[in-house]
Order: C-alpha cells, then sequence, then structure tokens
C-alpha cells in the first residue's frame, strides 16, 4: 500500500525532469535561430593586390633620365630677361662676388678708373708717371674689394640677388634700361622680381669715401663722394658691354628663350 504513492511520486518527478529539459531545447533551438550570423575574421586575410594604374606611374617616374628631370626643373621656373630665373644658392652669390671683385670683370673695371684718372692727374700728388699709375691702380682695387665686399655683406643680410642678369633677346631700350636699373634695383624671392635697394648705393660710396679718408694724399672724404661717379660709370659701361657684345657670344643652350627657336633655320 505505501509503494504506490512512492512510484507515483517517482514517475511525476521524471514527468517534470523530461518536460523540463524539452523546454530548455525549444529555448536554445530558439535563440540559436534569432541570432545574427558570424562575421568572418579579417585578422588573418590575405592582403589587398597594389593599385594596378600607380606601377606605370612608378616606372615612369624610374624611367626619367638627370637631365630630363633637369629640364623639367628648368622649363617649370618663371622668365626673366629672356631666360629661366633660379635663384641662386649662398655659394653661387659667393662664386660671383669673388669674380665681381677680384676677376676679370674686376680688373677691367680698376683699369678703366685708373686710367682716367691717370689722364686727368688726379690725385695730383702722385704724379703722371709709371710709379703713380701703380699708386692709382692698387688703390682702384681697393677701392674694388672694399665696394665688392660692402655689396656681398649687405645682400647676404638681406637676401637679395646683386647678379646682373644681361637682357636675352630684348631691344636695344630695353638692355639700356636693364643695365641702368642694375644700379638702383635687386632682385628677390623664387620669381626674381626687382625692388628698389639703397644696397648698391652704399657699396658704391663705401669704398671712395675709405680710400680718400685713409691712403689718399689730401684724406678728404668729400672727394671720395665724387669719387663715387666713376665707379657707377665703370658699372654701367660694364653692363652695357656685357649687353651688346658679351650676350651675342655666350648662350646656354639650357636657357634658351622659346621664342629664338622658331628664327632658326637648318640648312636642307
Amino acid at each position: 500500500m505505501q509503494s504506490r504513492p512512492l512510484s507515483r511520486l517517482r514517475s511525476a518527478l521524471l514527468a517534470t525532469l523530461c518536460c523540463g529539459m524539452a523546454c530548455v531545447s525549444c529555448v536554445a533551438q530558439s535563440t540559436a535561430s534569432q541570432s545574427p550570423p558570424a562575421i568572418p575574421s579579417t585578422t588573418n586575410s590575405a592582403p589587398a593586390p597594389p593599385d594596378a594604374p600607380r606601377a606605370p606611374a612608378l616606372s615612369r617616374r624610374q624611367a626619367q633620365s638627370p637631365e630630363e628631370l633637369e629640364a623639367a626643373r628648368i622649363a617649370a621656373l618663371g622668365k626673366i630677361n629672356g631666360r629661366p630665373y633660379d635663384q641662386p644658392t649662398h655659394k653661387e652669390q659667393f662664386i660671383d662676388y669673388l669674380n665681381d671683385s677680384y676677376g676679370l670683370p674686376a680688373f677691367a673695371r680698376t683699369t678703366v678708373r685708373s686710367l682716367y684718372e691717370e689722364s686727368l692727374d688726379k690725385p695730383s700728388g702722385w704724379g703722371q708717371d709709371f710709379p703713380g699709375f701703380a699708386q692709382r691702380i692698387g688703390s682702384n682695387a681697393g677701392i674694388t674689394a672694399i665696394n665688392g665686399s660692402v655689396r656681398f655683406g649687405m645682400e647676404t643680410l638681406f637676401h637679395e640677388d646683386m647678379r646682373y642678369i644681361p637682357c636675352h633677346g630684348c631691344s636695344v631700350r630695353r638692355k639700356i634700361q636693364n643695365a641702368l636699373l642694375s644700379e638702383v634695383t635687386a632682385r628677390h624671392d623664387v620669381d626674381g622680381h626687382r625692388f628698389f635697394t639703397l644696397t648698391t648705393a652704399i657699396a658704391d660710396f663705401s669704398g671712395p669715401i675709405v680710400a680718400n679718408t685713409t691712403w689718399y694724399p689730401n684724406h678728404d672724404p668729400f672727394g671720395g663722394v665724387v669719387a663715387t661717379r666713376t665707379v657707377a660709370a665703370t658699372r654701367v659701361g660694364a653692363h652695357l658691354f656685357t649687353e651688346f657684345v658679351l650676350e651675342r657670344r655666350h648662350h646656354d643652350p639650357r636657357l634658351e628663350d622659346d621664342q629664338v627657336g622658331p628664327r632658326r633655320r637648318t640648312k636642307p
């Protein structure tokens, strides 16, 4: 009599356990069906292939020779007086200073001023013989060196380009204008535009004033101010000589003006 209730209780517990397991399995299946699909991992994916259009560009860039790169750089420059303008480096300015103060152009200007002073017997205490001419040429060489040093120092300090750039393929009027403007202007920045400067005037005055104050017989600073006109005249004369004589003979094929090309004719 007592075993029947126990068997019934055991059957009821088994039935409840089976129902609970069935409910748990149903809930798990429904949750799995409603979950979003898994996103594939990209950590182990292969790298993307390089962009196809870039490969020919790299090959073309590598195929350019140094001459082609230099020609492309010059073609991109702005033009000044019919030639591409390339802003000078400090080394190039120093080389121009050495040439303008101690080179052949400096010797030519020094000689012209010495001959002019010899013809006028200035200063009169030196005489008009060979020793007097030697004193004059030595004095003018010192003046040229002082002028060039002051010019180089000021153009370095104010970042100016004091080089003389002849006018290529220009008219006579423009060549004369270029020679005169070079004594009161300088070039600046990467485009080489002109602007008014006092560097040239201060440099041209410094040498004669120092010379007339120190080693000239009269020791007259005002005489140095008057003598500055010969310094400026010889510089302008040198620019005109460059424009009308040297410019016709010396050409750089890389810097030729584009307008000159059609004028050339080749023999058939």
